[in-house]
């Protein structure tokens, strides 16, 4: 998926997607009244591979109800980024076009993290994901 559909996402969700200067995350969502709000710092975000898998994150959260406070439990957090995660990963790295482009012969993560415009980290991520989920 492109960034440009990403911030569509947002846009025809009614997300309001805002670049701030924070402190160390470089990315945060919240939902007040039903309404969604994305904050994004661009200094800490970095490169656009790191903007499209923090948007796409954040976006993640939004759209499965995944929220949760500073306050909650520890296994609460987990399962909610887990699903933000989940998300990301079926927007960013759709499954099908993964397995595309294993069977053209790209194997190495950071080849494949270019291929995809995401951060290898996060393409890490994605097919441990898949490897988890996925049967052969």
């Amino acid at each position: 998926m492109e960034t440009n559909k990403l911030y569509n996402i947002a846009e025809n969700e009614g997300i309001t997607v805002d670049f701030i200067t924070l402190c160390e995350n470089p990315a945060f969502s919240l939902e007040i009244g039903g309404k969604g709000f994305i904050a994004m710092d661009k200094t800490l975000v970095g490169s656009n591979a790191a903007e499209r898998v923090a948007l796409a994150h954040e976006l993640g959260h939004l759209a499965t109800g995944a929220m949760y406070s500073v306050g909650s439990d520890k296994s609460t957090v987990i399962k909610r980024e887990r699903a933000a995660q989940r998300w990301a990963v079926n927007a960013l790295v759709p499954y099908a076009e993964l397995l595309k482009a294993l069977a053209s012969g790209e194997e190495d993560v950071e080849r494949l993290a270019e291929r995809f415009s995401v951060t290898e980290e996060f393409m890490q991520r994605a097919i441990k994901h898949y490897l988890e989920t996925k049967t052969v």
